[in-house]
């Protein structure tokens, strides 16, 4: 397995893509429901994915939510039981009640848009294990391809997974540039905006060969 650092791939809509992380041992999958999202599924077609969800080795599961109402996300929690909620900082639809509850439970895995260099830890959600650090679009809550200046993260002590405009070409620069916990990529996995299962092996290759 290499170095240990932690894989996640995010916006999987289809049972080849997942069965494929499944047999690759990433250890996380995103399915993402955001309405703003072109990776956005329904709950009728999470059901038909997560027929996978018995096989031994499963990746932990993660639901991404952006700009859903609170009511859909506790719905779709307590419908399919992920194993951590996605949810991204400065959401408006959110609740500080749903966000403290998530949080609570542990469940919760929070998304920063990162716009600036983070200077001390203790703003990147400490209450919660793990975090994902990402680059900053107004409109959307990541998955846009684009990288924000990995320099300012170099000094974040906790774990964190890197995204944004995360590659098989840029991943190992990526991770020997920040050394983060692991890696969370969406749009650097695909062709023509669908999982291109080559450079899903491609990056899961480079990742555990470094």
């Amino acid at each position: 397995m290499g170095t240990g650092y932690k894989i996640k791939i995010c916006g999987i809509k289809d049972l080849a893509t997942l069965e494929l992380c499944v047999d690759l041992q990433v250890d996380f999958v995103g399915l993402n429901f955001s309405p703003r999202s072109p990776r956005c599924i329904t709950a009728e077609i999470a059901e038909n994915l997560l027929q996978l969800r018995k096989r031994d080795g499963f990746p932990k599961l993660v639901f991404l939510f952006f700009e859903n109402s609170v009511s859909e996300i506790q719905n779709l929690n307590t419908r399919f039981q992920p194993d951590l909620v996605q949810l991204i900082r400065g959401d408006r639809f959110l609740t500080k009640e749903l966000w403290d509850n998530l949080t609570e439970k542990k469940s919760l895995l929070p998304a920063i848009r990162i716009q600036e260099k983070v200077v001390s830890d203790a703003d990147l959600e400490p209450k919660s294990d793990l975090v994902i650090l990402d680059s900053y679009n107004k409109n959307l809550g990541g998955g846009t391809g684009h990288s924000f200046p990995w320099e300012y993260v170099t000094s974040v002590k906790r774990p964190f997974l890197l995204a944004g405009g995360i590659t098989p070409e840029n991943v190992k620069t990526a991770l020997e540039t920040v050394h983060p916990y692991g890696i969370d990529v969406a749009s650097g996995v695909e062709t023509g905006g669908k999982k291109d299962p080559k450079k899903i092996q491609e990056l899961v290759q480079n990742v555990r060969t470094l």
